[in-house]
């Protein structure tokens, strides 16, 4: 959270507050975005007090596009970042998602977030298998002892830590993939929201 605060990527998770109110109530009811609607009249209130989106990760505000070739939907621009468990982010991040299916018909699901070059975190779903792998070690020393990878029975979803290369991997083809980029992507470059910050204030400085 202390992340997101020095970013400077506050108040950007949530976007425009009528799509808001569409998506919640495809999600928990009518009822309950109108007690929401109702409750925002009098100003903020982060969507992990809403009953039914207390998740461990929402995103509530993603530019998604269709890929005819690949089959499958990618994002585009920051990834809104409404919370975490109970912890009210309400942010616009770096990252990328693809979600689609293979050949088999079985889920592909990739999402990469970064807050800052000290605070990213990749989990990538494929084969039946879930890798986790962040800028945190305590996190990745948490995967690696509790993988389930060697008593996981037949069809049940393994999970197993990942790399920096395996991560850097996937970043570097999606974004080929999708955005036709090719040059390599740099974990440790600042956000964003970082770099237009920076490049605001060479302009003021450059009295423009």
């Amino acid at each position: 959270m202390d992340v997101i605060k020095n970013e400077g990527v506050k108040e950007e998770g949530l976007g425009d507050q009528t799509e808001l109110l569409y998506k919640i109530a495809d999600l928990v009811g009518e009822r309950v975005v109108k007690d929401y609607e109702q409750r925002s009249l009098q100003g903020y209130v982060p969507l992990a007090t809403v009953q039914g989106l207390q998740k461990p990760l929402v995103l509530s505000n993603i530019n998604l596009k269709w890929s005819q070739e690949r089959k499958s939907f990618y994002s585009e621009g920051l990834l809104g970042l409404s919370h975490l468990g109970r912890n009210d982010l309400n942010a616009g991040v770096e990252g990328f998602l693809e979600i689609g299916k293979s050949e088999d018909g079985a889920p592909i699901f990739h999402l990469f977030i970064k807050a800052s070059p000290d605070s990213w975190f990749y989990f990538g779903v494929e084969d039946n298998r879930l890798m986790i792998h962040s800028s945190l070690p305590a996190l990745n020393d948490f995967v690696s002892k509790k993988t389930n990878a060697s008593k996981a029975k037949v069809g049940e979803l393994v999970y197993i830590p990942g790399t920096i290369d395996e991560t850097l991997s996937w970043i570097n083809k999606f974004r080929l993939t999708y955005y036709g980029l090719e040059a390599p992507y740099d974990l440790s470059s600042g956000s964003a929201e970082t770099k237009k910050k920076e490049e605001k204030k060479k302009d003021e400085d450059d009295g423009f």
